[in-house]
């Protein structure tokens, strides 16, 4: 059962949960940063299906189906901030206003008002109007920080970063807390004072 990815729906990211997953390496990048799928490497276990959180990969039945899906995705025009508002209940944000770089990230993150730092890269924009509002509920408790995954790999490497989002919490530049992937927002706010107030739990 051939399997394919729905270009108008994927996030082109070098770090994308898709490939992590794939027990066959499947799943690969092209020279354009398109996620693709090898075919003849493909045993359709439906890790990648089940690994998408914006439902991109598809299952196709046979090598017909296949050719639907493709012609379909080159004819017809999908909104994906629209896609993605019906599975998550809001459309995908940008990045915050301060943004962290392998050349200051230290100092940024050295303050005795914790930081939460969202490494961002694929499906984060699903969790930033999330971290807007904490931003502003925490106000001068808590400070909200991101940095882009793809161009600071010296970041990426020291704090083992292989999926996206990845949220982690630093008070005098010290880690107190990480949480990896796509949460719902409950268990992103349940998490936070567990690690901001570990006195109440």
């Amino acid at each position: 059962m051939p399997v394919f990815i729905d270009p108008r729906i994927c996030e082109k990211q070098q770090i994308c949960d898709l490939m992590n997953v794939c027990p066959r390496n499947a799943i690969y990048q092209d020279r354009k940063g398109t996620v693709e799928i090898d075919n003849d490497k493909c045993t359709a276990c439906m890790l990648c299906v089940k690994a998408c959180p914006y439902l991109a990969v598809k299952l196709a039945k046979d090598e017909d189906e296949l050719g639907d899906f493709i012609r379909k995705s080159k004819r017809a025009k999908l909104n994906r901030n629209v896609h993605i508002a019906k599975i998550y209940g809001s459309r995908p944000g940008r990045m915050g206003k301060i943004v962290l770089t392998d050349s200051n990230f230290k100092k940024k993150i050295g303050s005795k008002i914790p930081t939460l730092v969202n490494f961002w890269g694929a499906h984060s924009g699903v969790i930033a109007p999330f971290l807007r509002n904490i931003e502003k509920d925490y106000r001068e408790g808590l400070k909200v920080a991101y940095i882009k995954v793809a161009d600071n790999p010296k970041s990426r490497k020291k704090y083992s970063i292989t999926s996206t989002p990845t949220l982690i919490i630093f008070k005098k530049g010290k880690e107190i807390g990480r949480l990896e992937g796509i949460r719902p927002k409950e268990t992103l706010r349940v998490w936070l004072e567990m690690k901001l107030n570990p006195r109440i739990w």
